[in-house]
């Protein structure tokens, strides 16, 4: 987004090209006089309009321009409310209207911007850049106003004075977002109407991590996830562009009760408030989805969100995927590496309920609870006590050998595809999609 330079594309100057009555002074007035006439057409005014300030063709337009005029006055201060309307739904109303009918939002943005200039009414200029600072983050105006409309906000920022510098800075990093990744799909839930209103930009938001990990951020009206992402990736040593796109947000609505969850990937440019209901019911998450960048421990939050992300789909039988003697040898060194990064285990053997929390799930009925505890017992004596960072390290340098880690793995009962035997699990990752029988576990890729 290019912001003009220069003294042109001001809002005089649209007004004095496009407004429906600086076009009927034309002709009548030299330049100068008709630019200084075509002044106080985008100033504030105690008086509803009685027009449009955009021509329109269709009268219908112009009688909804007018009435939204009135409904911004009373939003502002400037007219009194109907009886019981209050400041949400004036809100809430403009930006409906912005959003049915695409051909008015020139208007409604020239009617905002009209309403906050030259206003002496601190409260009622404070509420018009409220108003403009949703509108820069959900709709965008049309080519032709787009310059004068990011000079307008140019300029207003400019001046670090004054009472609106910093809500018009946020209403030209919406814009810039607007123009990337469109604008949000959502219109605000009336919750967030009233934080905004009392002086609330930013909320809390808690990211649920791999291994009970929790992080705590904050996020605004217009937050994108990419920028989530990028904040604790920074915080977790994982800055490099590449891999911070190896990271997923997920929106998880618990919808009746644990068993019942919706899952949704964000993509990087959603904006978060799309996601948050208004209910509370939705939870974000964050997963490493892809695998290609090499890894690296130099950070410990790294190491136990990765540790967290890999033991979890270990335990859940995402990767060791059926009996064999090389499987119990596997389960056996993965015991003792769970037992070692356990801090309050380091001089003590596992118990029997300790080996049953480290064995895959889907693994526990095929292998001997004894024979794997003599197993433990004797690779705890014989190998060189690690400290529990270490053995993190050591567990996620294990799993990673083994054939499906990297893979999103799904048991499925049936397919379509008869050449598949079923029952099988499904393998998922960046490069491919595998089926592995779930008897045998012959594992053949399935090509695009």
């Amino acid at each position: 987004m290019i912001v003009p330079t220069g003294d042109h594309y001001t809002m005089v100057d649209f007004a004095t090209a496009h407004f429906r009555e600086a076009q009927s002074m034309q002709g009548l007035k030299g330049m100068p006089s008709e630019k200084k006439g075509a002044a106080h057409l985008v100033q504030h005014t105690k008086v509803p309009i009685q027009e449009s300030l955009l021509r329109f063709s269709d009268s219908e337009l112009n009688e909804l321009a007018t009435k939204n005029f009135k409904t911004l006055m009373r939003f502002m201060g400037d007219q009194s409310k109907l009886k019981n309307q209050n400041d949400i739904e004036c809100i809430s109303e403009i930006l409906q209207l912005c959003k049915e009918k695409e051909s008015l939002r020139d208007e409604i943005y020239c009617q905002v911007i009209k309403q906050v200039t030259h206003n002496h009414n601190q409260e009622g200029v404070m509420r018009g850049w409220l108003l403009l600072n949703l509108l820069t983050g959900y709709f965008l105006p049309s080519n032709i106003l787009v310059p004068y409309a990011t000079k307008f906000l140019q300029l207003a920022s400019s001046d670090p004075s004054s009472i609106h510098h910093d809500i018009a800075k946020t209403c030209q990093s919406n814009l810039r977002k607007n123009f990337m990744y469109g604008g949000r799909r959502h219109l605000p839930f009336t919750v967030e109407l009233e934080a905004l209103l009392n002086g609330r930009g930013a909320r809390r938001l808690v990211i649920l991590m791999p291994g009970g990990m929790e992080y705590l951020t904050r996020i605004k009206t217009f937050t994108v996830a990419k920028e989530v992402l990028q904040e604790i990736c920074e915080k977790m040593g994982a800055g490099d562009q590449e891999e911070m796109e190896e990271f997923v947000l997920f929106a998880i609505r618990n919808n009746n009760n644990d068993l019942d969850k919706t899952v949704r990937p964000m993509k990087p440019e959603d904006y978060l408030h799309d996601y948050l209901l208004e209910d509370n019911l939705v939870t974000v998450t964050l997963r490493r989805l892809i695998w290609t960048t090499p890894l690296h421990f130099e950070n410990k939050i790294y190491t136990d969100f990765h540790y967290g992300q890999v033991l979890w789909d270990y335990l859940n039988g995402k990767i060791l995927l059926g009996h064999s003697e090389d499987m119990e040898r596997q389960v056996c060194i993965l015991a003792m590496l769970q037992h070692c990064a356990k801090t309050e285990q380091q001089n003590s053997g596992p118990s029997r309920q300790d080996l049953e929390e480290y064995t895959p799930k889907t693994l526990q009925s095929s292998i001997s609870p004894q024979a794997l505890q003599n197993q433990v017992g004797m690779l705890l004596r014989t190998r060189q006590a690690l400290r529990p960072l270490d053995a993190k390290i050591q567990f996620i340098e294990h799993v990673k050998k083994l054939p499906f880690f990297g893979y999103n793995i799904f048991f499925v009962k049936k397919v379509s595809d008869r050449t598949i035997p079923m029952p099988c699990y499904f393998g998922v990752n960046k490069e491919e999609l595998i089926a592995v029988d779930g008897a045998t576990k012959v594992c053949q890729r399935i090509p695009p």
